[in-house]
């Protein structure tokens, strides 16, 4: 696939500096992201003006006693003293405001003269409890009013605290993030509150029903000396101790990636695709248990039990390990919708979720992009064309990078400074 489409990659992705991204295995750039030394730089965080905020989104949403954490909804900002744009970045599937490529993405914007506002994803436990209306995450239009209205309240509570001026408004997301910020784009239009200036999706899926079936199958990969689960986590044990024996230290942030992969003991990519899958496999649990706590659906916790903040969750999660993504949506999402879409089918479902639903929006906005890899793991070929024949130039396309593993990479971020600051694309 990705030498029948260099042709495409070539026209819509000549940024000044040569793309040369050195990790062709999309498993390994998935997991290990771009070496440091090609990265775009950006300020160590003692150095970027910030703080963490909260706001009360639900007032008069009722949880128990050992979620009362999560009542309020925690962001992050990073402002500066003078009049500026401000960008609002959603995360990806599962993640929070505060989670690693967020936080790089912060900076790289910051720098660039931007206040900043992180949001967790919808699909997170804290955003789940603290600013979901159904507590049942997953559909993209009703998520979207969600994340409009915590931006709103968001961007407010911020300027009182802080007193930053705005002077417009931009938004951005990665991974399942970046759905979001499709469905947030195309409803502002109608709502009129942020008229946002530019529109950034980052790693986008196209088909998100499709995209996490993908991501399910990951952790069922068969290994071979493997039985279970926890096998695998004992199996990369072993590999990793025999390497660092050998070595004669443990230094885990220097060699895990560059040294382990050329050593005897370097990870395959059975092995490296049960560790992405095992990744988004805690996520999908923590989506489901979060989900089942909020809407009392006594899935995991019975529905009359009340949770002290003594009640070990433990025991309960643990449960829901069992239940997938896919699980996720048939047992819990679509029977919810399907009370007021009693005609309609989870294909139904699907295409409303999708960005294929928001096509017309997408082909006329030229403040939309999307940046996308060729070998990204939740795009099947299709997706991938639907968003270069969709967007046109606006599609940034890379032959390589996996799944986000050059979002920081150094001529990727120029596409995105480029365009959120209205340059020539």
């Amino acid at each position: 696939m990705c030498a029948g489409l260099l042709a495409t990659v070539a026209l819509t992705a000549n940024a000044s500096e040569p793309y040369a991204y050195p990790i062709t295995n999309p498993f390994m750039a998935t997991v290990a992201g771009t070496p440091e030394k090609l990265q775009a730089p950006t300020p160590s965080d003692v150095d970027v003006q910030q703080t963490d905020l909260k706001v009360r989104v639900l007032p008069d949403r009722k949880l128990p006693p050992a979620l009362s954490q999560y009542r309020d909804l925690h962001y992050r900002v990073a402002w500066h003293d003078e009049p500026a744009p401000l960008i609002f970045l959603v995360a990806g599937t599962g993640s929070g405001y505060d989670s690693t490529r967020m936080d790089y993405l912060k900076r790289l914007f910051w720098q660039a003269g931007m206040h900043v506002i992180v949001l967790s994803s919808p699909s997170n436990h804290d955003f789940i409890a603290a600013a979901s209306n159904s507590g049942l995450p997953g559909m993209g239009a009703e998520d979207a009013r969600d994340l409009h209205t915590a931006m709103t309240l968001a961007v407010e509570n911020a300027r009182q605290e802080l007193g930053f001026e705005v002077t417009s408004y931009r938004l951005a997301g990665f991974s399942l993030g970046a759905l979001h910020a499709a469905f947030v784009a195309e409803l502002d239009t109608h709502l009129g509150q942020f008229d946002f200036e530019r529109v950034l999706l980052m790693n986008p899926p196209v088909d998100l029903y499709a995209s996490v079936g993908r991501l399910d199958a990951l952790s069922y990969t068969r290994i071979e000396g493997v039985d279970d689960n926890d096998s695998f986590y004992e199996h990369i044990f072993q590999k990793l101790s025999r390497h660092f024996a050998s070595r004669g230290n443990s230094d885990i942030q220097e060699s895990l990636f560059e040294e382990i992969q050329s050593s005897p003991d370097a990870l395959t990519d059975p092995e490296l695709a049960m560790l992405i899958g095992a990744v988004f496999r805690f996520s999908a649990a923590d989506l489901s248990f979060m989900s089942d706590l909020v809407t009392h659906g006594g899935r995991y916790v019975p529905a009359d039990q009340q949770l002290k903040v003594s009640t070990s969750l433990t025991p309960y999660l643990r449960r829901a390990l069992f239940c997938d993504f896919s699980c996720y949506i048939n047992e819990q999402l679509l029977p919810a919708w399907q009370l007021e879409n009693a005609d309609k089918t989870i294909d139904d479902m699907a295409w409303e979720t999708s960005l294929r639903s928001l096509q017309d929006f997408l082909q006329n906005n030229p403040d939309v992009a999307a940046v996308s890899n060729a070998d990204d793991l939740i795009l099947t070929e299709s997706d991938y064309r639907f968003l270069a024949d969709t967007l046109g130039e606006r599609a940034f396309l890379y032959p390589s990078g996996g799944h986000g593993g050059n979002l920081d990479y150094a001529p990727v971020t120029e596409r995105y400074l480029t365009f959120l600051q209205g340059g020539a694309q």
